[in-house]
């Protein structure tokens, strides 16, 4: 039997029918052949044919860490993230971030979870990338997995992202909110490991910079070589 959400979507927006064959995914790898065995308005139930280990992840992981912007585009750059094979998103509080209050930061994440979701039923993906709960900036930085290695976004660095990832493709690359980083984020996250890397010399909005970001790095070391 189908969660009521994904009920609904196969009964009310794809109106299937009985008979029909369904795919259907957990989120940790894999995935079900299925056919709708009974549709009502309750509940939608289906029979379960076999399950086949398909794999659809990029064999390079990249964690995406996205400085908090506008409500809509944060949406637009975790669905997108999702679509290009990111492994992780983690939603960071710099400096010229978009203010998040901390009683309404749980309930974003949540919705962020489930546009993940929904981006990985759209593009095919049947393990769900982790959205990690909101951190500041130094938190980051000083976290064991956090910034030492990680490619961070910089208009005025010296060398592109693709010349670093042709050497070296890092697992993580950070992108600065509108505005970019500051010159002091930027030298502490240097100062700890971080590698500071442009996209080109025109100014990119930061879900542009996710997406080209992603993009590069797919292309390099991805599964779009």
């Amino acid at each position: 039997m189908l969660p009521q959400a994904a009920a609904r979507h196969v009964a009310q927006a794809l109106r299937m029918r009985v008979g029909e064959p369904l795919t259907l995914f957990t989120g940790s790898g894999g995935e079900y052949a299925t056919t709708l065995a009974r549709i009502d308005r309750r509940q939608v139930v289906t029979h379960v044919e076999r399950h086949d280990a398909i794999e659809r992840e990029s064999p390079h992981a990249v964690a995406l860490v996205q400085s908090l912007i506008a409500a809509e585009m944060m949406d637009f750059v975790v669905r997108k993230a999702v679509e290009l094979g990111a492994a992780a998103i983690v939603p960071l509080l710099a400096a010229r971030s978009q203010a998040l209050p901390a009683e309404r930061a749980e309930r974003r994440v949540a919705h962020w979870r489930q546009v993940a979701i929904a981006a990985c039923e759209q593009c095919g993906r049947n393990r769900v990338p982790e959205v990690r709960n909101v951190v500041a900036f130094g938190e980051w930085c000083e976290a064991p997995d956090g910034c030492a290695g990680s490619a961070i976004l910089d208009f005025d660095a010296r060398r592109s992202l693709a010349a670093h990832a042709s050497a070296e493709p890092p697992h993580t690359v950070a992108v600065g909110p509108e505005g970019g980083f500051t010159p002091d984020e930027l030298r502490y996250a240097n100062a700890r490991g971080a590698v500071s890397v442009h996209l080109g010399r025109r100014v990119l909005r930061a879900e542009t910079a996710a997406i080209a970001a992603l993009a590069t790095l797919d292309a390099i070391a991805g599964d779009a070589r």
